[in-house]
Formats: structure tokens, C-alpha cells, sequence
């Protein structure tokens, strides 16, 4: 359930899941992670030499105010096609984090302008990229940059009081 957006290559699937479709401006919500690789391949976790590509996810909307992901711990994995040991996730990873929607002032306030631009409310996308590299233990393929869209609607912030009828 929720908000989610899938991606597929031929050697995994990854879903990408916020907690909702709709938020206030400033709110936080769930953010989730799950990739499924096909057996045999993997991904490389952190810390990796500039040569591999890690697994990341990034939001690159100016919506976004900030987000974290909590990815598992990787397992070593010794590649002796390559004569290292790295970090790699294999099968199934699932990851959860938070996702924060900038902060807006509810109405058009010259003195809260400072502090952030009015968001209007309405539907907006929520565009990020999953960067990996899949490898087997015999080839590494190149490292893949796979944008995605989760679409936001946004609400209007605190409504202002309704005037007095004359």
C-alpha cells in the first residue's frame, strides 16, 4: 500500500514507497526501499572503491527537504575474479527511511517569504535516481543510473480564519 513506483532490469526488480500520496508542506513521511535480485547476481553496499558503483538513492526535487535511508549491513564477499572482498547485498534488501517535504508558509505572509517560498497546493512529482551496479561472479555490468517519479499531492497548509460577513 501506499505511494509506490517500481523499477526493473533484467537482473533485478527495486520499489521504491513513500507512506502517501498526499502531505502538507513540512511533513515527514515513510520512506521504503525493496530490491529483489535474480539469483547469482548482487549489488555493491558501502564502503566501495571509486571504481564500483554503491547502491543509492537520491531525490533530486526541491520539494524535498531531506531524506534518509537505513540500508542493512552489507555481507563480504570474496570475488576472485577481481581478487577482493566487498560489500555486497545479494537476494532480497529491504531498506526504510524518512522523507521530508519542504516547510511553506500557509499563506502569503511578506515576513515568513524568508524563511520559504509558498508551495501551492496541487500535484507534484517526486523525482530521485537508484544508482547500482550489478555483477555476478563473472562479469560486472556498468553501473546504472534509473530515475524515477512518485507523484505528490500537496495541501493546502493551515487555511486561513474565514472573514467576518458583513
Amino acid at each position: 500500500s501506499g505511494n509506490v513506483t517500481e523499477m526493473t532490469t533484467e537482473e533485478m526488480q527495486a520499489t521504491v514507497t513513500l507512506s502517501t500520496d498526499r502531505c502538507f508542506p513540512g511533513q515527514e513521511i515513510a520512506l521504503g526501499l525493496k530490491i529483489t535480485l535474480k539469483p547469482g547476481w548482487h549489488v555493491y553496499g558501502t564502503p566501495v572503491a571509486q571504481n564500483y558503483q554503491a547502491l543509492a538513492l537520491t531525490f533530486d526535487n526541491p520539494l524535498v527537504a531531506e531524506h534518509s535511508l537505513d540500508l542493512p549491513s552489507p555481507t563480504p564477499l570474496h570475488l576472485t575474479a577481481v581478487g577482493e572482498t566487498l560489500p555486497v547485498y545479494t537476494s532480497e534488501i529491504q531498506a526504510r527511511g524518512t522523507l521530508r517535504i519542504q516547510w511553506s508558509p500557509p499563506m502569503p505572509v511578506p515576513f515568513l517569504e524568508a524563511l520559504g517560498a509558498r508551495i501551492e497546493p496541487g500535484a507534484y512529482p517526486l523525482t530521485g535516481t537508484l544508482r547500482f551496479q550489478v555483477c555476478s561472479e563473472a562479469v560486472c555490468l556498468a553501473p546504472q543510473a534509473v530515475t524515477f517519479t512518485v507523484p505528490m499531492q500537496i495541501e493546502a497548509g493551515i487555511p486561513p480564519a474565514p472573514k467576518p460577513q458583513a
